[in-house]
C-alpha cells in the first residue's frame, strides 16, 4: 500500500514537473477551464462518474511541491478507475501497476482551472500488447470526453 501512494504520488509530480518543461505532443491531454478550482474539482468528479468509473483518492500535491521548489498553491490529483478493471489489470500486468489508478491533475490558476492527464495512448507505446490496446483506446476517448465536458463547463 505504502508502494503504491509512493508511486502515485511521483507520477503525479512528473506529470507536473512535464507541464513546466517542454511538452510532447500527445503524451499529455490538457485543458483549460473556466470554472474556479472550488467548481473545477467536484464537476471532475463528477464527469468521471457519468462514465461509470469511481474516483479513488483526491490528493493534495502542493505539499510536495513546495518541497520541490514551487510556490503554494491549488493542485490536487485525482485517481479513478473502475476498481475490478484496475485489480484485473494490476494481477495480469504487474508492470502496468506504476499506470493504475489513471490520475488527473487540477491546478487552480487565477479565476479558472488546468487540467492535465497522461494520455493512455501513451501507455499503449509503453505497453504493446494487443490485449491491452482496446482498453488503453477506451480510457482515451473517455479521459478526452471528461476533459472537454470540464473544458466546456461554464
Amino acid at each position: 500500500m505504502i508502494m503504491h501512494v509512493g508511486l502515485c504520488r511521483g507520477l503525479g509530480i512528473a506529470l507536473l514537473l512535464m507541464v513546466t518543461g517542454s511538452l510532447w505532443a500527445g503524451d499529455l491531454l490538457m485543458v483549460r477551464s473556466q470554472l474556479v478550482f472550488s467548481d473545477a474539482q467536484p464537476r471532475l468528479e463528477e464527469e468521471i462518474n457519468a462514465l461509470g468509473y469511481f474516483t479513488s483518492s483526491a490528493r493534495r500535491v502542493d505539499i510536495d511541491l513546495v518541497s520541490a521548489g514551487f510556490s503554494r498553491g491549488t493542485y490536487r490529483s485525482i485517481a479513478y478507475g473502475k476498481p475490478d478493471e484496475i485489480k484485473e489489470l494490476s494481477a495480469h500486468y504487474p508492470e502496468l501497476t506504476p499506470f493504475l489508478p489513471p490520475q488527473i491533475v487540477i491546478f487552480g490558476e487565477r479565476n479558472e482551472s488546468l487540467l492535465v492527464a497522461l494520455s493512455p495512448l501513451y501507455l499503449a507505446e509503453i505497453f504493446p500488447q494487443p490485449e491491452l490496446a482496446d482498453i488503453f483506446e477506451r480510457w482515451h476517448k473517455d479521459l478526452q470526453r471528461i476533459l472537454e465536458n470540464i473544458r466546456d463547463a461554464r
